[in-house]
């Protein structure tokens, strides 16, 4: 088998290098080896850990597949310093993406380096003896819990992608790509499994591990996702609109989790220790800096160009300029507006920074770099950690299954109402899909989760929102024939094109 199957071999970048030539005899009694692997409970958790760590892993730049997400909405124009810094970037801006831009083929890797370390863990793991077998249980079902995330966002992302749930090598890795309801199917499979075994609480030394509450969010995110953007009633996998809505209402009824009291709170920039592991994060993911583990690198792309004179914000590279109408979507008493968005002349001062390409004046201020932890000259990351899913995500899609029909301990309106409540909103109007709709891109603006959002709502809806008839540079059209899908990397196209089942492009790249 030529090594061009390595489409798919990116899987293969495990957590051990396990070949060697036949004419090599001699044991090695020192290295580690799938053979001699896991062995032990200790083997368990370090396999786990690797797999949680695929959620982070870096090739280069920037990983956080937000960040691209956030410049394809109808949020943020890529800014930068000139038109000629991070053309690459631009394109997901304008919605020209290139095949073989590089960021694809880093997604990709990346996704299935983690789907590999799961799928050799679930092989090895049931094995191994344990004092505690719950606690077996438990591994096995975050590991499926792992897996089903990394499968959510390379199915939203690119849609048309290989399905591997059993280790493979070289000589099977010949796989193809699965029909998308496959992909799905099997998302739902791994989300109501991790469900039945993780725990509902984890212990303050276990931050970072989710919960069953984590996966019942995800599932309820997954299954808006596809039903929206499919039209369809219900999810394969037998995921309904009952189902799903009890799995909603059981968070907020039983999970402990609530809103923190100050939305400002939830970001580091606003001083509080409340910014990691709230009630509030349903599922986070932590981050550190300066080479102590893994760093937010998006965090260095939105911060304001050459600043000076403050001691609080950092110096980034000025992308992530805000839409010009998106500062006045927001009610002047909304206190999500100034948590959100950096008024960068009010704030810093015209003089103080400089403006980047595509300046509006408005800058992201969520993950804004902070001066306090920049003590390092090779500084590239921030320890903001990264929200999956938020105890509000959860409220406003408790309202909005509740709009379609599902049935909950209370009303879409209190749901709806204790979100804008704790925004320091007094007036709540009836609650309808479109006002939640208005109310996720307020709540959650900068965290990914927009673009998600509008494609769900359809093509029309899409296509309004993020085309418009700005002059250029501001201009950006919807390319309504890609149905807002990413292309698959060039890369990858052509190492699989000997194969028996090559990739095939999406449509419209």
């Amino acid at each position: 088998m030529k090594t061009y199957f390595v489409y798919i071999a990116i899987a293969l970048l495990g957590l051990f290098a396990t070949s060697c030539e036949d004419y090599l005899e001699v044991d090695n009694h020192t290295a580690t080896t799938e053979d001699n692997f896991y062995q032990t409970e200790e083997d368990a958790y370090a396999a786990l850990y690797a797999a949680y760590s695929a959620t982070t892993e870096d090739r280069g730049g920037t990983n956080e597949f937000e960040f691209f997400l956030n410049m394809c909405s109808d949020d943020m124009f890529t800014g930068g310093a000139s038109s000629a810094d991070g053309t690459d970037i631009r394109r997901f801006e304008k919605h020209e993406m290139l095949a073989t831009d590089w960021q694809h083929d880093q997604f990709w890797w990346r996704a299935y380096v983690g789907i590999y370390r799961t799928n050799i863990a679930l092989k090895k793991i049931p094995g191994i003896a344990f004092e505690d077998e719950n606690e077996k249980k438990r591994i096995i079902a975050e590991l499926k819990f792992i897996r089903a995330h990394i499968y959510s966002n390379m199915v939203r992302m690119y849609e048309n992608i290989p399905l591997i749930t059993e280790p493979i090598t070289l000589a099977d890795a010949d796989v193809g790509q699965a029909d998308p309801d496959e992909v799905y199917e099997q998302i739902a499979k791994d989300f109501l499994a991790a469900i039945e075994d993780l725990p509902e609480t984890v212990s303050e030394d276990e931050q970072g591990r989710v919960t069953k509450y984590a996966a019942q969010a995800l599932l309820a995110r997954i299954y808006l996702f596809y039903t929206g953007f499919y039209s369809q009633s219900e999810m394969p996998g037998g995921v309904t609109l009952n189902s799903v809505s009890a799995l909603v209402d059981d968070i907020i009824e039983n999970s402990g989790h609530g809103l923190v009291d100050n939305f400002a709170d939830l970001w580091l920039v606003s001083g509080s220790d409340k910014a990691y592991y709230s009630q509030e994060f349903v599922y986070q993911i932590p981050y550190s800096y300066n080479g102590k583990g893994a760093s937010r690198a998006d965090v260095q792309y939105y911060g304001l160009r050459d600043l000076s004179n403050t001691s609080t914000y950092a110096s980034g590279w000025g992308f992530g300029t805000i839409h010009p109408d998106v500062y006045s979507i927001f009610d002047p008493a909304d206190e999500r507006r100034n948590a959100t968005i950096l008024d960068a002349n009010s704030e810093v001062g015209a003089d103080n920074y400089t403006q980047s390409y595509q300046h509006t004046g408005y800058y992201f201020k969520k993950f804004t770099p902070l001066s306090e932890f920049v003590d390092d000259p090779a500084f590239s990351g921030h320890p903001d950690g990264r929200p999956v899913v938020r105890y509000a995500d959860v409220l406003l899609m408790a309202a909005e299954l509740s709009l379609k029909g599902g049935s909950f301990t209370q009303s879409a309106q209190s749901y709806y109402e204790e979100v804008r409540a704790r925004a320091g909103l007094s007036v709540h109007p009836p609650v309808s899909l479109e006002r939640v709709f208005e109310e996720r891109r307020k709540e959650f603006f900068g965290e990914g989760l927009r673009y998600w959002d509008l494609l769900r709502r359809g093509l029309d809806v899409a296509d309004a929102a993020i085309s418009n008839d700005y002059e250029a540079p501001f201009d950006v059209t919807f390319d309504r024939e890609t149905r807002g899908v990413w292309p698959i990397a060039d890369v990858q196209i052509q190492l699989s094109s000997s194969s028996s089942k090559p990739l095939k492009q999406n449509a419209g790249y």
